[in-house]
């Protein structure tokens, strides 16, 4: 083991008592002297970055919440370095994920098996083959609440493939009325809306006939990931966040967690990589045999962009693709819906940017950043998530230089797709 060089990951901050963060600290401290390896401690994301700047790290320990809080990163992590998530019993990675977990409580022996490259002592396998078992959770009933009729239309479809019967509403204020006649299993709903945002509506809710939904799972829906951001949604009353564009592994996890066992019926089925079943990979190849034999009508004039065309005008289309659960045909139903709000939504940003409003100017960007990104529109996020910023700030100067920028690149971008 002289070659492994070994960073745990915990925020010391999320636990209240000095004695809790203390026995943690030295518990590692002893594991890697014991081990004879070399070992570092970070306790917040920018000193994980330096450590993997100033060392060779071989291996990289973190707490569950942290992981969470920024999957992303840490899955795109493991192509140079060993990812190890300690987590609690229920915790499931999805199934093509490269990350390991070991189980709490935990023992030296299950690191050192792991550090050895021995994944098969401790079940490692077998985990990484749960997190492939597909489920449904028919019978369940849930509202989505978000100003972006896209982001209501995008998540109807994601949950609606587990059998979810999905009401949704654009606002606040027709959530909590809708509250008042229909009991739901759970609430996902948006955090940052004009009027009644995700926090009042939440509160709103949580006072209903003196407090019946006290114990109703609320997941915050969020496209802002901030380093503890699990902590401040609970803080605010919030069960459990997810962020926007939703990914399907973190989507899962907090359906398990929140959902009654009852509610989620797991399928024998076993699945490929890309997490369809034998039965649907079947379907699909008799559905392509069956097309191939049919005559092949010619494309009418306004037929949808190819996939290859929109590579071209700097939409990552796997992106897309993912977020819109691998559907071509659901992919192009949001581009095309993307394209349709351009018009209305850049003359609602023109207005908001005249008049000096830069609470909703930030709002509207905000959303912009959201559906951008979920169509693969990278750039166009990016650039949305900087006004954005300023507008909270409201650092004018920085919103009158970049402002025409975003609208020409929305523009750029709508016009590509059209193509």
């Amino acid at each position: 083991m002289e070659r492994l060089c070994v960073a745990c990951y915990f925020r010391a901050e999320k636990y209240s008592c000095d004695e809790v963060r203390r026995y943690y600290d030295k518990m590692i401290l002893h594991m890697v002297e014991g081990l004879g390896i070399e070992g570092y401690q970070a306790h917040n994301f920018d000193g994980l970055l330096k450590l993997q700047k100033n060392h060779n790290l071989t291996h990289i320990f973190i707490a569950q919440t942290e992981y969470e809080e920024n999957s992303s990163y840490y899955e795109d992590l493991t192509k140079d370095i060993q990812v190890v998530i300690i987590a609690d019993r229920d915790f499931l990675l999805s199934g093509n994920s490269r990350l390991l977990v070991i189980r709490k409580p935990f023992f030296a022996l299950s690191v050192v098996n792991l550090l050895n490259g021995e994944v098969k002592e401790n079940g490692f396998e077998e985990a990484q083959a749960a997190g492939r078992r597909p489920f449904s959770c028919v019978g369940a009933h849930v509202l989505v609440v978000d100003d972006e009729e896209m982001n209501l239309v995008v998540a109807k479809g994601v949950l609606g493939s587990y059998g979810i019967q999905v009401d949704t509403c654009l606002s606040g204020r027709e959530a909590v009325e809708r509250c008042k006649k229909v009991s739901y299993d759970i609430i996902f709903l948006d955090h940052m809306m004009p009027g009644f945002d995700g926090v009042e509506t939440l509160r709103q809710i949580r006072a209903i006939d003196n407090g019946v939904y006290q114990d109703l799972p609320v997941i915050a829906l969020t496209a802002n990931t901030i380093s503890g951001a699990r902590e401040m949604f609970r803080n605010e009353g919030f069960t459990e966040f997810i962020p926007k564009p939703i990914e399907r592994t973190v989507l899962e996890r907090v359906l398990r967690k929140v959902l009654p066992k009852h509610c989620i019926e797991y399928h024998a089925a076993p699945v490929d990589d890309s997490g369809q079943t034998e039965e649907a990979i079947s379907e699909k190849s008799t559905e392509k045999e069956s097309a191939s034999k049919e005559t092949i009508e010619p494309e009418p004039e306004n037929a949808p962009p190819s996939l290859d065309s929109l590579t071209q005008v700097g939409i990552n289309v796997n992106m897309g693709l993912e977020y819109c659960s691998g559907e071509a045909d659901f992919y192009l139903e949001m581009l095309d819906m993307f394209c349709g709000q351009y018009a209305e939504k850049r003359d609602e940003l023109k207005e908001l940017y005249q008049s000096a409003n830069w609470k909703d100017y930030s709002i509207k960007v905000h959303a912009l950043k959201s559906t951008s990104l979920t169509i693969g529109a990278e750039e166009l996020s990016d650039c949305a998530k900087k006004l954005e910023a300023a507008g909270k700030k409201e650092d004018t100067e920085y919103i009158r230089k970049n402002h025409d920028a975003l609208l020409d690149l929305y523009e750029k971008v709508c016009r590509g797709i059209g193509k």
